[in-house]
């Protein structure tokens, strides 16, 4: 039934508007907008059919009448956390877990430990290595890290996060040669960078225990938040606080080994929302000038996360390709828009000239992320004047570009995306990260209940016969770390 063949549907009255084409205004009765949804047969159809119906009547609402129920002060629901990765854990428990896990394992004290957490990709799909703006923001599940030096040059590792309940055990002049298993080489590039940039002292190995609350495969930054958190304790095992790296140098330590050690030419988004994300903020980065920012959350406001059971991994994924097509994207509109350095900067108008001279691949791929730019700013005006219907409609449309124009979507997360959008208490939803599986985040009222969620689950069950985890969070604090006293 997934697999049936696809066709359009167009819906709502008003002048014909793709859907990339949100209005960066202020919603009125009278705008309207056309969405060509790419929908299965069967449920899925009629699953997503009621779901933009109801998208597109929060984002119609006008903006001087709150959409729904008013938002409350406090939250008047508790939610159900299904998994244990999906409990509650605070930067404090985690590092007093991983200094448990480092003491039973190596018999002593860490000297010093670090905690990152995981991270969502709000809006702006695959525009950070294309020179555009992105914004994300922290959540409150992690990975914690406690390391302490050795003289001999062996380096220990064990992490409860992998399969293998055991101490891999390795060495600074052998581990680029052991042959070691894939997880392994997100703390040894931080460990390798750390050696370029000459952190470690001559002879020194390690001892690192790694603890994570993380589901990895689910599209959270796992792997950024491992590498923010290896380096972070390693700038406090070596360095005094007056003298230690910033947090700039440690992005760009842990964006370089995932670059050149782990071999992902990924973006800036995922370290730098992990090591600078504040509580209750959104993360803004330009990633053309490396600009940061952070935009408060409005009050009331908050995520659901619907994990998929389809793993992402953006190795085994068209990651690499997707970042070809962009790049020849930009080197064909070169040819006749001159000064236009990154993809994300190309005005609407002069991608409607000259997309007609680039393949049909890197057309869409150009669309895309041309006008993801375009909601990424109406989103944040959105967030400014508090109109939570347009900042969730420019989400949802986001997906939708990314799902018929990137094709990085899935069938289950578009089905997540579609459920989701049912729901009263949800303002919008999409794809998070690289795509191609993984979660999608929901943008919610407090209001929003465990009932709801379960009717997003239970959608998602009918068609794919398992059910997808959920959990509630909150914009949460970024890298900690500091040195233990004996």
């Amino acid at each position: 039934l997934l697999r049936a063949k696809p066709r359009q549907v167009v819906s709502l009255s008003g002048r014909l508007n793709p859907l990339h084409d949100l209005p960066v205004k202020p919603l009125s009765a009278n705008d309207g907008a056309v969405g060509f949804l790419h929908l299965f047969e069967y449920r899925l159809e009629e699953l997503a059919e009621t779901a933009w119906e109801t998208a597109w009547k929060h984002a119609r609402t006008p903006p001087d009448k709150p959409p729904g129920n008013p938002v409350p002060s406090t939250p008047t629901t508790g939610f159900h956390f299904v998994t244990p990765f999906a409990a509650m854990n605070t930067t404090q428990h985690a590092l007093e877990t991983v200094s448990r896990r480092f003491r039973d394992t190596f018999r002593g004290i860490p000297a010093s430990r670090a905690y990152a957490p995981g991270r969502l990709e709000v809006i702006g799909n695959h525009t950070d290595y294309n020179g555009g703006m992105v914004v994300g923001a922290a959540i409150d599940q992690g990975t914690a890290v406690a390391t302490r030096q050795r003289d001999d040059g062996r380096i220990r590792l064990i992490s409860d996060a992998c399969l293998e309940d055991s101490v891999l055990e390795t060495s600074m002049d052998t581990y680029t040669t052991d042959g070691l298993p894939s997880w392994s080489r997100y703390p040894l590039g931080v460990i390798d960078e750390a050696r370029l940039r000459q952190w470690i002292p001559s002879g020194a190995g390690l001892d690192v225990a790694i603890h994570s609350t993380l589901p990895i495969g689910a599209g959270l930054s796992s792997s950024a938040a491992l590498e923010l958190a290896v380096a972070g304790a390693l700038i406090r095992l070596f360095f005094d606080p007056a003298n230690a790296p910033g947090i700039e140098t440690l992005i760009e330590t842990a964006h370089r080994a995932e670059n050149r050690f782990v071999g992902m030419p990924c973006g800036i988004l995922d370290q730098t929302v992990v090591g600078m994300a504040k509580q209750d903020h959104l993360v803004v980065i330009d990633a053309a000038s490396g600009r940061v920012d952070h935009a408060e959350l409005p009050p009331g406001i908050g995520f659901a996360v619907f994990r998929s059971h389809i793993s992402h991994a953006l190795l085994d994924t068209p990651y690499e390709e997707r970042h070809r097509e962009c790049r020849q994207a930009l080197m064909g509109l070169q040819r006749f828009i001159p000064g236009i350095r990154h993809l994300a900067a190309v005005h609407e108008a002069d991608l409607h000239a000259y997309t007609g001279v680039l393949e049909t691949r890197a057309g869409l791929r150009a669309t895309h992320v041309v006008h993801e730019q375009a909601r990424v700013h109406a989103f944040l005006r959105a967030m400014r004047c508090l109109d939570m219907a347009t900042a969730g409609a420019s989400m949802t449309a986001s997906h939708e570009s990314s799902r018929r124009l990137f094709d990085n979507s899935i069938p289950e997360l578009d089905v997540l995306v579609a459920a989701a959008n049912q729901q009263q208490d949800v303002l919008g939803a999409r794809l998070t990260g690289g795509g191609w599986g993984g979660a999608v985040i929901a943008l919610v009222r407090d209001t929003f209940t465990a009932g709801q969620a379960e009717h997003i689950c239970d959608a998602y069950e009918e068609l794919f016969q398992v059910r997808p985890h959920w959990w509630r969070t909150t914009a949460a604090q970024g890298l900690v770390h500091e040195r233990m006293h004996a």
